[in-house]
């Protein structure tokens, strides 16, 4: 996983310095470990360049986030934009995940087991900080106007009743650093309605976002706020969201009038080691521009063909100049993607759209043997020892079992399938099917980090039974487990 090329560029333009932060997470709720925070420290001009809390354990990714914010916008009031030298973390899997991506940063990752700065940081978590949230100029002043007419040509078309949030439109142009984009309307506009457009970067992210449609967002709670942010992170799009407001609040320039409704014009990104942002840099708005342009053109030649809910196969070509600078045009491509589509199945009665990932059956070596049981603090506090591979997830205080997934082979196989899990990012959660039934063969799925779905073993009735109870002792535990790969 990697930046995109325009963050990476936008990051380069921040002067460099010699300085060497230290990153890192703790826990800080003493009583029921429920409270985490996250930070950027600058040592050197005793700083706090970022920071955040949150109930749920910070993860490599959430750091890089931090990372992007510490750098481009520091929240003491002191601190300029930069990039430091060097970053320091005093946790391997960390420094692993951090290496590759800050590379082209010119970032140096360095490991320190014992950082105590943080550790005084966080036990004093209150000193004095400053939110420096400035405004920021979400599209270069040059595009507002070019928006909200192109925007408003858009969002009076009726493409937005014709295809639903899950059929996308894929547009491809060479002269992007994303050069294939798949835009997919979201929430099709009705009377007092929001409604927006979303670009994703590429195949992979499209369908990271049916995955997790299909597998996620159907059960987050409404009041799980912190799940749907780590769902929404994980997305890699760009995004145009049209708001309903009234004309009181109205406080910038980006807006325009539909059907005697203001809305207003809200650009931005996401991206799983950026983070969530509100504006785009100058390429990007010159990008969604003309992918705007190339749909607009698009929709006016081909719409009475999706009458009726069809989803013909098309592929149009089109010049589209530029918005800014009037000798350079673009040669986009808009087609629809039928032969994917037609993955999706259609299982349930209310057409919940689902996407076929493929399983790959040979993750485990096939003379691998599966063990799920409870540890005692005490064998849990040696197992580190005496693996190849070892992945906690949040451990209780007080706790007298904790499950850890054991996965027993060869010591040749358990040293590469170890670095095999580490090369993925580690798992990031595991899957039971069926998740109840033990009269029929019971299924354990392991989804890694890399959005890889591998299939761990299968179980008979009695064996299936007795993973079954070992998973309501992680449910017990909020999902919390553990994975070990032994040496022999």
């Amino acid at each position: 996983m990697s930046l995109p090329a325009a963050t990476i560029r936008r990051l380069l333009n921040v002067p460099q310095v010699s300085s060497a932060w230290v990153g890192g997470g703790r826990s800080l709720d003493r009583i029921n470990d429920r409270v985490f925070g996250a930070a950027w420290l600058d040592p050197k001009d005793q700083a706090i360049r970022s920071m955040e809390l949150s109930q749920l354990p910070p993860t490599p990714e959430h750091l890089m986030r931090l990372l992007v914010e510490a750098i481009e916008h520091p929240r003491h009031f002191e601190c300029e934009p930069c990039r430091p030298h060097t970053i320091i973390v005093d946790d391997r899997e960390l420094q692993f995940f951090l290496r590759g991506i800050v590379a082209p940063l010119d970032i140096q990752v360095e490991y320190q087991a014992h950082i105590p700065l943080l550790d005084e940081f966080f036990e004093f978590i209150t000193a004095t900080t400053t939110d420096n949230a400035e405004d920021i100029e979400l599209l270069p002043r040059e595009y507002i106007p070019l928006y909200k007419q192109k925007v408003k040509e858009l969002a009076q078309l009726d493409i937005w009743q014709c295809l639903d949030s899950i059929i996308p439109l894929k547009i491809h142009c060479e002269a992007w650093d994303s050069p294939t984009l798949f835009a997919v309307l979201v929430n099709p506009q009705r009377a007092n309605h929001d409604f927006g457009l979303l670009l994703y970067r590429g195949e992979e992210a499209l369908r990271n976002f049916w995955q997790q449609i299909d597998q996620e967002y159907p059960y987050i709670g409404e009041d799980d706020d912190e799940r749907l942010e780590r769902a929404i992170l994980r997305n890699n799009c760009l995004f145009l969201n049209f708001t309903q407001i009234n004309p009181e609040d109205l406080d910038d320039d980006l807006f325009f009038v539909l059907n005697g409704q203001l809305y207003t014009i809200d650009p931005g990104a996401i991206h799983p080691l950026e983070g969530m942002r509100p504006f785009y840099a100058p390429e990007e708005a010159e990008m969604v521009y003309v992918a705007i342009e190339a749909l607009i053109k698009f929709w006016k030649k081909t719409k009475k063909q999706f009458a009726q809910g069809k989803y013909p196969e098309l592929n149009l070509r089109f010049k589209i100049p530029s918005s800014c600078h009037f000798a350079l045009s673009y040669e986009v491509q808009v087609a629809t993607v039928p032969e994917m589509v037609s993955n999706i199945d259609d299982n349930s009665e209310e057409s919940n759209l689902k996407f076929h990932i493929p399983i790959d059956t040979e993750a485990i070596p096939e003379q691998a043997y599966i063990l799920f049981k409870l540890f005692s603090p005490e064998e849990l506090q040696k197992l580190p020892t005496v693996v190849s591979y070892y992945q906690r997830g949040e451990i209780p205080k007080g706790f007298q079992g904790y499950p850890v997934l054991t996965i027993q082979t060869k010591k040749t196989a358990a040293g590469a399938l170890a670095a095999r899990i580490a090369e993925e990012g580690g798992i990031h959660h595991l899957t039971v099917f069926p998740p109840s039934e033990a009269e029929q063969v019971v299924i354990l799925l392991a989804q890694t980090n890399a959005n890889h779905l591998w299939l761990l073993d299968t179980f008979d009735p009695e064996n299936g039974l007795l993973l079954l109870d070992w998973i309501k002792e992680v449910n017990a535990l909020e999902g919390a487990c553990g994975l070990a790969v032994p040496t022999a």
